[in-house]
This record gives C-alpha cells, structure tokens and sequence, in this order.
C-alpha cells in the first residue's frame, strides 16, 4: 500500500508515543529534543514507502521474504478460446489473437485486455501464493467495451470474471500466464498469456505493429 505523509506521520506518531511510555516506565529520562527528528523521519519514511511501491517491490532481493507478489509488468500476446457462438449461424468463434497489457505496482495492478473489436479493464482483483505451492493466482473482476459499431448487433458491454495461473522457473516473472474466464453472458473460455515485452501499449493496432515488425 502506498500510504501517504498524513497515514505515516500518523503511524510514526503513535509509535513514538508507546517508545515514550515504555521509557517512561523504566525510568529512562525523556526531553522534548529527542521529538527533534521526527519530521526528517516522516520524510525519509515517505521516500522509502514511494520507491518499495513503484520501484524496489520488484527487486529480486526483496522477493519472497518482504514481497510476494509476480511482476507481470508488460505487454502480452494472447490467445484466447471462447466458447461464444455467432447468434446468426450458431458456430463457434475461432481462437482469438490478441494482446494484454499489464500496469503494476506493489498496491495496483491494472491489466488492458485489446482484441480487435473490444477491449477489458481489471474493476478488482487479488494476488495469492499458488495452491500448487509454486507459482500465483490472479483472481478478478473485469468490464469489456466493445468497438461502438458491434454493440447493438454483436456484442454487448458486459462484465466478467477470471482467474489467472502464472508459470515459468522464475516464479516472481512469470513466461507464460493461463486461465479461465467467465461473463455475464452466460460465456465461458480459456485465455494464454506468452512471449511479454517490457513496452507497455494502450491500442490494439500498436501492439500489432510492434509484435508483426521483423525487427523486433
């Protein structure tokens, strides 16, 4: 969590008050410029709490045993496998290739589904040690917007929920990252995560490029 310099002041506040009366109660003398520190304190503390929230989180000395927590930052190719059917023929949709982008911070995560006719936003979401032992879950919520044009004769704005297995013999950065959805629609499917790069896109046709470019 990032707290702000109003939450640690606070934090700070109450715990100099409890040292206050254990050295008071063994007798240890107590003036009012060992209080002199305190706000060089609260500054430091605010540092700290910035750079473990959008930096030092991810460092691999502090995984494990300070954060746990895989680092999906990025930008993912996807297939996806629906088990939607065209209401007009009945058949089924074939697998889907598109691209997830993922924002993150030790208190946030933000994944951006974008297909070429929709794209999906985390509402909610939680992060937990495998049952497996090995590994994370994601667990959450989602919003999807179709394109505007495919909403009436399509594919209607719906929410849905997922849940995400992460994979990979590093287990704080995941190589690939499966799972399984559901939506409001009464819909079902599978979804595979591979093949991230660190560059973050915002629009499906960006990413598209990016991935079709020999270069990269």
């Amino acid at each position: 969590m990032n707290f702000s310099r109003l939450q640690i002041s606070i934090i700070l506040a109450i715990a100099t008050l409890a040292w206050y009366v254990v050295l008071l109660l063994r007798g240890t003398p107590v003036t009012l410029d060992h209080l002199a520190p305190f706000s060089t304190v609260v500054g430091v503390l605010v540092i700290l709490s910035l750079l473990t929230e959008h930096y030092s989180w991810r460092q691999g000395w502090l995984q494990k045993w300070f954060v746990s927590m895989p680092d999906l930052r990025g930008t993912w190719k996807v297939i996806i496998h629906s088990d939607w059917a065209s209401p007009e023929t009945g058949q089924a949709t074939s697998p889907i290739n598109c691209f997830m982008s993922v924002k993150q911070t030790m208190s946030t995560l933000q994944m951006h589904l974008m297909t070429p006719e929709a794209e999906s936003w985390f509402i909610a979401h939680s992060i937990k040690p495998s049952q497996s032992g090995r590994g994370y879950q994601v667990f959450a919520a989602y919003t999807n917007k179709p394109d505007v044009h495919l909403r009436v004769e399509r594919s209607s704005m719906h929410l849905g929920a997922l849940v995400l297995d992460t994979h990979g013999e590093n287990e704080m950065v995941p190589e690939t990252v499966v799972g399984e959805y559901w939506t409001d629609r009464k819909t079902t499917g599978r979804i595979t995560l591979s093949d991230k790069n660190d560059k973050i896109f915002t629009r499906y046709e960006d990413a598209l490029e990016y991935y079709t470019d020999p270069d990269n």
